[in-house]
């Protein structure tokens, strides 16, 4: 794991939530910030954008 990684986006999550993005944003291949990212525009658009 990267220190990147390490540190995480999520400023007030704790250190088992930036592992556990960590693992998630491996499994995609990605980094956290662009999971994230990813997570925040597939639901918006879930939310907003169905027909």
């Amino acid at each position: 794991m990267s220190k990147t990684r390490d540190k995480g986006i999520i400023a007030y999550g704790t250190e088992e939530d930036r592992k556990k993005l960590a693992v998630l944003a491996d499994t995609y291949g990605i980094s956290g910030s662009e999971l994230i990212i990813k997570m925040v525009r597939d639901r918006f658009r879930e939310l907003f954008e169905s027909s």
